[in-house]
């Protein structure tokens, strides 16, 4: 029950942290372009905060490069699936 408390709390806090950037960027972003609306406005920075943290999520789960040059690494093996068995039969059609 504790962990599920745990997170819950940290999903809250993170929920907060983005939709109280959001708000600061759509009011500067109604405030600087009047013709925006601040409904709009509001939509436009919670996708933007939305895909900046998408993407700064992917750039810090990049693997470290390594070390050793590209021609020496090891070979990983192929896997070549079976097509009888990877796909379910197709049924044929009734023709009327």
């Amino acid at each position: 029950m504790g962990v599920v408390l745990g997170l819950l709390l940290v999903f809250v806090i993170v929920l907060a942290i983005v939709l109280g950037v959001s708000l600061g960027i759509g009011l500067l972003l109604h405030w600087l372009l009047p013709v925006v609306r601040l409904d709009m406005a509001l939509l436009i920075a919670v996708i933007a905060v939305g895909q900046t943290m998408l993407i700064f999520g992917r750039l810090v789960n990049l693997p470290a490069p390594s070390e050793e040059p590209e021609g020496e690494s090891e070979a990983r093996p192929i896997a070549i699936l079976d097509p009888e068995v990877a796909f379910p039969p197709r049924r044929r059609r009734k023709r009327p």
